[in-house]
């Protein structure tokens, strides 16, 4: 009895490891966890910009029944130049395929726009023979503070933009006849305006982001010059400046 015990305990043993090795092997699965946008990050950028800068212009003038315009018109020059700077910014992405956030940037630029006019009177036609004038406007800086939204895609993200703009240009106007300066006048304006735009943006990294952008900029209009070019009758030249421009940019987020 003993005997046959022994030998039913080891029949079953060998049947258990029969089946046992031929029951397939699960192996863990590992998942690459989502990216996650939340959070503050700061970063560069660099890219080019422009546009067409616009300078109204209006020579009015005292009659017998008031003042009245005598010409209007405006000078509008292509302006370009390449901006640089930093932004920072904060995301809260809800749902794992929105993003909502806040994002500040400030800028140096070399955007400028000049024209030059030079008149040589050859039929003397003209009370002078020679006029020389030039205008333009440089955009110093400028600056935005903007909510964007996008879509997220794991690690990439495609965005929309917009919000308030501010930046600081300088204008000048020089004008002389027969060699003689008739004004030369420069003037430095902080402007408030208005910005949109879009984006994309892929995670290089577990902290470093790669984005680019492009944003319309509109600052707005700005008095720039007025002068009275004549006593008799009494005349009055005024000049505007209207700046809008486009950016296209690149740059690095660092989160933290």
């Amino acid at each position: 009895m003993r005997t046959r015990l022994i030998a039913l305990g080891a029949t079953c043993i060998m049947a258990t490891g029969a089946v046992a090795a031929d029951l397939p092997i699960i192996e863990p699965i590992y998942s690459t966890p989502l990216y996650d946008w939340n959070g503050f990050y700061a970063g560069i950028n660099g890219g080019y910009g422009g546009g067409l800068f616009e300078h109204p212009f209006v020579i009015s003038s005292e009659g017998d029944g008031g003042p009245f315009d005598v010409l209007s018109g405006s000078i509008d020059v292509t302006a370009g130049g390449f901006v640089g700077g930093v932004q920072a910014g904060y995301n809260w992405q809800w749902n794992n395929n929105v993003l909502f956030g806040i994002e500040g940037d400030i800028q140096g630029s070399t955007i400028d726009g000049r024209v030059s006019l030079n008149l040589t009177d050859i039929d003397d036609v003209l009370p002078f023979d020679t006029l020389d004038a030039d205008a333009g406007t440089r955009l110093d800086w400028f600056a935005t503070l903007r909510p964007r939204i996008g879509w997220v895609n794991d690690r990439f993200v495609v965005y929309g933009t917009g919000g308030l703009a501010w930046g600081q240009t300088t204008s000048s106007i020089s004008a002389s006849i027969d060699g003689t300066s008739v004004f030369d006048t420069s003037i430095t304006n902080d402007r408030f305006g208005w910005t949109i735009g879009a984006g994309i943006e892929y995670a290089l990294t577990d902290t470093i982001t790669f984005k680019t952008e492009y944003l319309y900029t509109d600052l707005g209009s700005e008095q720039i010059a007025s002068e009275d070019i004549s006593d008799d009758p009494p005349t009055t030249f005024t000049l505007d400046s209207d700046v809008a421009f486009h950016v296209v940019r690149a740059g690095l987020n660092f989160q933290f």
